[in-house]
């Protein structure tokens, strides 16, 4: 079958939102290049517009400063993560391999979009309390809250399934988001405490097989008690291009 050619609206209003499309993403960029290498407190907007190729006065037509930026940054991150960890989902897994891929699912996603990892794991914006009627915050907020609620009911879906023991899924996923965090962040530490990234690998591939171990209901073990291949570890399929 013949696939339909993809019309284009090439009227003057969506021509003009390509257009600030293109120049929110330029932005963007620059904005996580500079965050990455300086932090958000040395950060400057001149600094960012510079790199961006266009005037301060451009960016703030589109974002709110530099605490606008950055916000926007993590909720970029955010919209990332949550596609990847909807690949654990994949329905050729059992409801335990679900929660053993979101392991694989952080990783690679850290290993596509390292910039994107720091905005998903260190949300604040420098010293700056985070307000909470900020409507970009509260979004985040509520993204990052939805990501760890679906990851605990996978939990209960594979305590349902018989296959993982009963355990407090709120807990258990609050547990796993700050222990992933925490091995990652470990690549910016520095110097002599730094992790590669081969070891930040290992590190998590370790994790998951401790999480198999101790999380598999008594039916998934053999007369040693250990699960082994009776759940093999499960790799979430390669992003669509």
């Amino acid at each position: 079958m013949t696939a339909e050619p993809v019309v284009r609206d090439t009227s003057a209003a969506a021509r003009g939102e390509r257009r600030r499309a293109r120049t929110r993403t330029a932005i963007l960029d620059a904005a996580e290049e500079v965050f990455r290498g300086r932090g958000y407190d040395a950060a400057r907007v001149e600094e960012i517009a510079e790199r961006a190729d266009m005037s301060v006065g451009s960016i703030y037509q589109h974002f709110e400063g530099k605490r606008g930026l950055y916000l926007t940054l993590v909720d970029r991150a955010l919209e990332l993560f949550t596609a990847y960890m909807a690949r654990s989902e994949d329905p050729a897994f059992t409801p335990l391999q679900r929660v053993l891929a979101g392991g694989d699912a952080y990783l690679r996603f850290h290993r596509d979009h390292p910039g994107a990892f720091q905005f998903l794991a260190y949300r604040a914006p420098g010293d700056d309390a985070l307000a909470e009627d900020d409507a970009l915050e509260a979004r985040v907020r509520d993204r990052v809250g939805l990501l760890l609620d679906r990851f605990a009911q996978q939990i209960d879906a594979a305590i349902e399934a018989g296959e993982a023991r009963p355990v407090d899924s709120v807990r258990m996923t609050r547990f796993l988001w700050g222990a992933w965090n925490g091995v990652i962040s470990l690549g910016l530490q520095p110097d002599g405490l730094r992790l590669s990234e081969d070891e930040i690998t290992e590190t998590l591939e370790l994790a998951r097989w401790l999480l198999r171990e101790g999380i598999a209901a008594p039916t998934l073990r053999d007369s040693s008690g250990e699960v082994g291949d009776r759940v093999p570890l499960p790799y979430i399929a390669a992003a669509e291009e």
